[in-house]
Order: structure tokens, then C-alpha cells, then sequence
């Protein structure tokens, strides 16, 4: 449940245009370059970002919550991970507006939506020729 309006699985983890639209970017066989190092950079900040908005969290820290939140929502949204992102667009909102009551569960969707996106890209890593 993302927010409590709408289921998460009604959410697609990743969309596969925006993500074949980012690979267009990358030159042919280029896994290894531009296309490779978006997702690793998507792998090693998402963590630190749901990092910051655990710890701002617990210090009632709704301004610090919505900038990680915004940050995330961008990087997600490169890649096309949408279930993240949105997840994190509703985290921002709630930051905005000094509401984090329900923000530990969404922090836990995240997460979980992050770890099936990660396995999802690692298994569309390929570039087409």
C-alpha cells in the first residue's frame, strides 16, 4: 500500500519505456559505460538517501525528510523505477507538510520497492546492439 489510496503492486516497478529510453543514451554494447554507471550510481544512493530520511525521521526532521525525499524522486525517476519514485514523491509531500506520522511505513515500502527494482534493472542490464 503506498500511502494507504493505492495499492503498491498497482504501481509498475519499473517503466521499461523510460528505462529503454535512457539506454538509447548509451552507445551500442556500452553496458559497461553510461547506462552501467546510472544504475550503480541508482544502487549506492538510494540506500543513503532512505539513510537520511530514516535518521531525519527520527529526529522529527520533516525539511531534511522532504529534501532526501526529492532527491531520491529524481534519482528514481532517471531510470524509470516508478514505484520508488512515487513512494518517494509521497514522502516529500509529507515532509512539506510536517506530517511524518506514516512516514516509517512508507520507509519500509521503499525499501522493499527499492530491493525489486534493483533486481529488475540488474536483469535488463543489457544494451541493445
Amino acid at each position: 500500500m503506498i500511502g494507504g489510496d493505492i495499492s503498491a503492486d498497482q504501481v509498475p516497478l519499473i517503466d521499461h519505456s523510460k528505462l529503454d529510453a535512457v539506454k538509447e543514451l548509451a552507445e551500442p554494447g556500452d553496458a559497461d559505460g553510461f547506462f552501467k554507471d546510472l544504475v550503480e550510481l541508482f544502487f549506492s544512493r538510494v540506500p543513503i538517501l532512505i539513510g537520511e530520511m530514516v535518521d531525519a525521521t527520527a529526529k522529527g526532521d520533516p525539511i531534511a525528510v522532504s529534501k532526501s525525499a526529492h532527491t531520491l524522486k529524481g534519482t528514481a525517476g532517471n531510470l524509470g523505477a516508478i514505484r520508488v519514485m512515487k513512494i518517494a514523491e509521497l514522502l516529500e509531500h509529507l515532509g512539506r507538510a510536517g506530517k511524518l506520522e506514516t512516514v516509517p511505513q512508507l520507509l519500509s515500502e521503499i525499501q522493499f520497492a527499492f530491493a525489486l527494482s534493483k533486481v529488475e534493472l540488474e536483469n535488463n542490464m543489457t544494451i541493445p546492439m
